[in-house]
């Protein structure tokens, strides 16, 4: 198989939004890249906006469903599971937010495609119009954003120990397999994309930003209109994890993540003195010498150390026991 593609829903705000849901996937069927998979992840969903969306889509897409309390994460990543045992794997795993939308240009998806295709991609993503998060970790002034990547002439290869905010993008099959899963869930709420340098590295892969593909963010005017509501789940904070799982502060200070060339929230010290960050904000450099000229892990450890410490084990949360419903499409 080649794309699955996973958009991402969630209903615990009580919002119906089925209207958003049906314009922003139409968006991506439009796109003309024949093999793809789209699937409708809806965590807490009311019936009525399942109804909506299956009334206009049916079979052309497959629905997964769960009323289980999950962050998008993990949802995410069961609906990746479910996805696998459904129609076997795939050469990568598309994450897409709610309100997201794919450009006209039909041909933007296979361009994205075709850079996973590559043995040295692992994450690839799409510029952002807005909320991208480049102000945190690149070209900044004052709180004016210089920098993009959207028509230059080349891809922009992220910098180990830096990130761009997730709202779409695709994940090598790589690191599915390195790391049974796709997205690191042992986070809730804010800190995810700060791994995505490390979590391509240790599998000898880039994560990249496209020069030739733009999507659109947001409902309204403001960059955090956040279409479904924002970490409704379990609550907005620095470094909040699931229920059970080791804190950051502890996977941080393990001798091993230094060690391994593990890093972790690495804008802190460039703003920390600036704006409304917590003295105490949890945060690691990573160590250079554990890379090499590419920054590709040297060895091993950085990937066992990522797959035992941000994902969660079975006695945390087994996917095999959520409760929930795949309906495949044709």
């Amino acid at each position: 198989m080649s794309l699955l593609i996973v958009y991402n829903a969630c209903g615990i705000s009580g919002r119906e939004n089925s209207s958003f849901y049906i314009r922003n996937i139409r968006t991506i069927l439009n796109q003309n890249l024949e093999d793809k998979r789209v699937v409708f992840s809806g965590c807490q969903i009311s019936r009525r906006t399942f109804e909506e969306v299956y009334r206009e889509f049916g079979e052309d897409i497959s629905y997964y469903l769960t009323n289980e309390r999950l962050a998008v994460n993990q949802s995410f990543n069961h609906a990746v599971l479910r996805g696998v045992q459904e129609f076997g794997k795939f050469d990568g795993y598309m994450y897409v937010a709610s309100d997201v939308r794919f450009t006209d240009d039909e041909s933007s998806l296979g361009r994205l495609h075709d850079r996973i295709l590559q043995p040295d991609m692992g994450i690839v993503s799409p510029e952002i119009d807005k909320d991208n998060g480049y102000f945190w970790w690149f070209g900044f002034e004052e709180e004016q954003n210089l920098f993009d990547v959207f028509g230059r002439d080349e891809d922009f290869v992220v910098p180990l120990g830096t990130t761009a905010n997730l709202h779409t993008a695709i994940f090598s099959n790589e690191i599915f397999e390195a790391y049974g899963n796709v997205l690191p869930d042992i986070f809730v709420s804010y800190c995810t994309e700060s791994t995505f340098s490390f979590l391509a590295a240790a599998v000898r892969q880039s994560f990249v930003v496209a020069n030739d593909v733009k999507y659109s963010h947001g409902e309204g005017e403001g960059v955090h209109q956040g279409l479904d509501g924002q970490t409704l789940a379990f609550g907005a904070a620095w470094d909040r994890v699931f229920p059970g799982s080791r804190t950051v502060k502890e996977i941080v200070e393990d001798p091993e993540a230094k060690a391994c060339g593990f890093g972790h929230e690495e804008w802190v010290p460039k703003f920390i003195h600036k704006m409304d960050v917590p003295d105490d904000k949890t945060f690691l450099i990573h160590d250079p010498e554990q890379f090499d000229e590419n920054s590709f892990s040297v060895d091993d450890r950085l990937k066992r150390f990522l797959a035992k410490n941000l994902y969660l084990g079975p006695t945390v949360l087994d996917y095999n026991r959520i409760n929930s419903r795949f309906i495949r499409g044709a």
